[in-house]
């Protein structure tokens, strides 16, 4: 879901339940209120719909404390794609 917030912005629960026809729409919703809860994506009410976006900043804060763990591997990875950019 949150892939899908990403790529298209703000969506409607009917519009994140079509991208998971396995799944009922009460179970996307339930998904949308665990990500609420945990402030990764927040609603807005548009009329009687709601629209769900992701919450940038709470997603980067969560996700610090592990990309903070293999900076040093992207660093090095970074460096190399540099160098031979450089090259030609």
């Amino acid at each position: 879901m949150l892939d899908l917030l990403a790529e298209r912005g703000p969506l409607t629960v009917g519009e994140l339940a079509e991208a998971f026809p396995d799944h009922v729409a009460s179970g996307v919703s339930k998904h949308l209120m665990a990500l609420r809860a945990a402030s990764l994506v927040r609603a807005e009410r548009r009329g009687r719909t709601q629209l769900y976006q992701i919450e940038a900043e709470a997603l980067a804060g969560a996700l610090a404390p592990w990309l903070a763990k293999y900076e040093r591997y992207l660093a090095g990875a970074l460096e190399r794609l540099r160098l031979l950019a450089e090259a030609g």
